[in-house]
């Protein structure tokens, strides 16, 4: 597997102008490796580099305990620091651990180890590099992206940056988002109160859960047309029940999320089709002719129930407001 990120010697020579020393002196960095000498010399050549803010860990629950006090600008952990790291850095993404899920992430990762580069950016991270790392190469590449990030997309089970490169086409409609990122705010000479940075998060946030709903209804179209092709075919086996309640856990998580964005209404019609859904799994080999009508309608269901909670289109700017409304939460 290629090491992601790339540079490009012009956009190299435009990111390292505006990620110079005397910008560097309040961003945030944690910094884990196991290997006392590695960490050290990094930590080292950072503070050198004016980024005096930089805090070491040899240990992932130390780690996690700062992430949870403050968050940082920017992660840079090894991922021979513990065998949980990549949930963690799934957590961070997720929301589920810490105060800012779109920090900046580089994960470090051993030569030989191409199954953690995979989990590493299947995680979230948003830079993968392979060890050694050297301390030249490290600064210019977190100064790349900390200019270049890309922008993140949701799916049911993925937040973090879109890796497709130019030219390449996505099937679906997954919406692009620019998330806050703190580390170039810093650089750019604007930072954010502990305030502004929740207020960011939490639009930010909204807009993730919102293409997160969107991503639901793309699995459960997917999911639908294969379950039955399956039974059109005849193919009704333990995988087809598996398919069936994979529609069960992806209703139940569309479910958590319209409650979390405050749509109890739409919550509640996706569990009770969850629940139709699961009495169906305990019958699958024999499914009634009403079961199977769920299952053709399931979706567009889900995208009506979906479309009938989404807010209203803001009036034109010439016209009267109606209301309170705020087109920020569309």
């Amino acid at each position: 597997m290629r090491e992601p990120g790339r540079i490009d010697a012009r956009q190299h020579q435009v990111s390292m102008k505006k990620f110079d020393k005397d910008k560097l002196s309040d961003v945030d960095i944690y910094l884990g490796e196991p290997n006392e000498q590695v960490r050290e010399s990094l930590r080292a050549m950072m503070r050198g580099e004016g980024l005096r803010r930089t805090r070491t860990f040899s240990r992932i629950d130390d780690m996690i305990n700062a992430l949870k006090e403050a968050p940082p600008d920017l992660l840079i952990v090894a991922t021979d620091i513990d065998p949980t790291l990549f949930d963690v850095i799934r957590d961070i993404r997720h929301f589920k651990m810490g105060r800012n899920p779109f920090i900046m992430i580089t994960l470090m990762v051993r030569a030989e180890d191409d199954e953690a580069v995979k989990r590493a950016i299947l995680a979230g991270a948003d830079d993968v590099m392979i060890k050694p790392v050297s301390p030249g190469k490290l600064l210019e590449r977190v100064a790349h992206l900390t200019i270049n990030r890309l922008p993140f997309i949701v799916t049911t089970d993925y937040v973090g940056p879109e890796r497709r490169r130019a030219g390449e086409t996505r099937p679906s409609k997954i919406k692009l988002l620019n998330v806050v990122n703190t580390l170039k705010k810093k650089v750019d000479d604007q930072r954010l109160t502990q305030g502004e940075l929740n207020r960011e998060v939490e639009n930010c946030m909204n807009e993730v859960m919102a293409a997160r709903l969107d991503s639901h209804g793309l699995k459960l179209g997917w999911v639908c047309n294969i379950i039955l092709k399956s039974y059109e075919e005849k193919r009704v086996d333990k995988e087809l029940e598996d398919r069936i309640l994979i529609l069960v856990s992806v209703l139940e998580d569309a479910s958590r999320t319209a409650r979390a964005i405050g749509e109890p209404e739409l919550a509640n019609i996706c569990t009770q089709m969850a629940r139709q859904v699961e009495e169906m799994a305990e019958t699958y080999q024999n499914p009634t002719d009403t079961q199977l009508g769920t299952i053709r309608k399931l979706t567009k269901a889900f995208e009506l129930a979906k479309t009938a909670k989404m807010p209203p289109p803001a009036p034109p700017a010439e016209a009267p407001p109606a209301g309170d409304q705020q087109a920020a939460t569309g």
